[in-house]
């Protein structure tokens, strides 16, 4: 009678052991990555940090709330979080004065970066102003 029981739990544990084996392939294989949205959406503190120094730079009023929220969607549609961190460091760095700056004004890729970002934000102001 033991000897009946103990085969009866090899074999479970074998059948656990290989069901246990077949989920941690399924989960680090790799994923098919048409059926999962690429959609890098910006974070909810940094949409509104741009739209309060958009509002700053304007009238500084609700009526502009709506139109800042426009342009930075519209800027979300058009590049990624990481471009957009990118290109708004190197705008900011631009405006350091000195040698310091020399680095984020003269490059071939920040110069490209900020003139892609002075497109995009036009483009922005007049698809939403």
């Amino acid at each position: 009678m033991n000897n009946l029981i103990f085969k009866y739990f090899v074999i479970l544990l074998i059948i656990f052991t290989f069901s246990c084996e077949n989920q941690e392939e399924e989960s680090s294989g790799t994923t098919d990555n048409s059926d999962i949205e690429m959609t890098e959406n910006f974070p909810t503190a940094e949409k509104v940090e741009y739209v309060f120094a958009c509002m700053q730079g304007n009238e500084d009023s609700q009526a502009y709330i709506a139109k800042c929220s426009c342009s930075i969607d519209y800027i979300e549609d058009q590049m990624t979080y990481e471009e957009y961190v990118a290109a708004e460091t190197i705008m900011s760095l631009r405006q350091i004065y000195g040698e310091k700056s020399v680095m984020f004004r003269n490059t071939p890729n920040a110069m490209k970066i900020y003139s892609d970002m002075q497109n995009l934000l036009a483009e922005a102001e007049m698809e939403c102003f």
